[in-house]
């Protein structure tokens, strides 16, 4: 294994283009127009109360209007989704029809494998991005739609691995009674 080298900005992106994450798209309404992007730097936060988080850069048109908005939406994709995962990345595909849905005042995108509605909780800086934390107020799921996920610059899925591949659990070991 080789030694690791300072880091530098191609590097950061290219060590962290290994984390494979799932796609989402952060929606919001402001005077009656809709604003989305793709974001992967999203994820929950906590349980209770229901927290999630995403990371929005300075330069994203979306940083200007969450602040206004107070709430976003969050659309999990799904596989096949990935054409709307490159338009709210800032590479417009002509044409696209954008299954927009209304949910609680806030546009979503039909198919998606779930959907959020969070409001705004806190807004705290992370450099040249600033990490808007929602509070998750309403929330669908549909587990038996396949995710998008995105690694190394490519658009991926899931793929079982095969039951030799996983090691199975030890059993645990019986209770000793303790003495009284």
């Amino acid at each position: 294994m080789g030694s690791l080298a300072p880091i530098d900005a191609a590097l950061f992106k290219r060590s962290l283009a290994q984390w494979p994450s799932g796609v989402t798209v952060i929606s919001t309404r402001h005077e009656g127009t809709v604003y989305g992007m793709t974001a992967s730097s999203f994820t929950s936060l906590s349980l209770d109360p229901p927290l999630v988080l995403v990371a929005v850069d300075h330069r994203a048109r979306l940083h200007h209007f969450l602040p206004l908005a107070r709430r976003y939406g969050v659309s999990v994709l799904a596989q096949g989704q990935a054409p709307l995962s490159a338009h709210f990345a800032g590479r417009p595909q002509e044409g696209l029809p954008i299954p927009w849905v209304e949910s609680e005042g806030l546009p979503l995108l039909e198919g998606a494998v779930a959907q959020l509605v969070c409001e705004i909780d806190a807004e705290l800086p992370g450099g040249d991005h600033t990490i808007y934390v929602g509070r998750i107020t309403h929330a669908a799921a549909w587990p038996e739609r396949e995710p998008l996920l995105h690694q190394a610059g490519k658009y991926r899925s899931f793929a079982p691995l095969p039951p030799a591949a996983v090691p199975s659990a030890p059993a645990a070991a019986p209770a000793k009674a303790k003495p009284d």
